[in-house]
């Protein structure tokens, strides 16, 4: 997908892995409904997965309460931001020893 400057893609990420996490719907479910295709969904799910690594999704010092995954998922942070596309190397800079 191209880089875009759309302020409400974070958003419609946001929905996307709601429908997909919350809802429990299936991945080509949540790619119809958004517009996109499967392995999109699965490339926000993959950084949306980056995102919230630190959060604990379980109980492992209170072993006999019940586990809430809707509780644990409302910790977790939804937008998805648009990364920056300008490039790491240019093939044409001047090496460091020149300069």
């Amino acid at each position: 997908m191209a880089y875009s400057i759309n302020p409400n893609l974070p958003k419609a990420r946001a929905l996307a892995m709601k429908l997909l996490l919350m809802e429990g719907l299936s991945v080509q479910v949540v790619a119809n409904k958004c517009g996109v295709n499967r392995s999109t969904i699965y490339r926000w799910k993959t950084k949306w997965s980056k995102l919230n690594e630190n959060v604990q999704f379980d109980n492992p010092n209170r072993p006999n309460r019940t586990y809430s995954q809707a509780n644990h998922l409302l910790r977790c942070t939804w937008r998805i931001p648009t990364l920056s596309s300008r490039p790491r190397v240019s093939p044409r800079a001047v090496s460091s020893e020149i300069v």
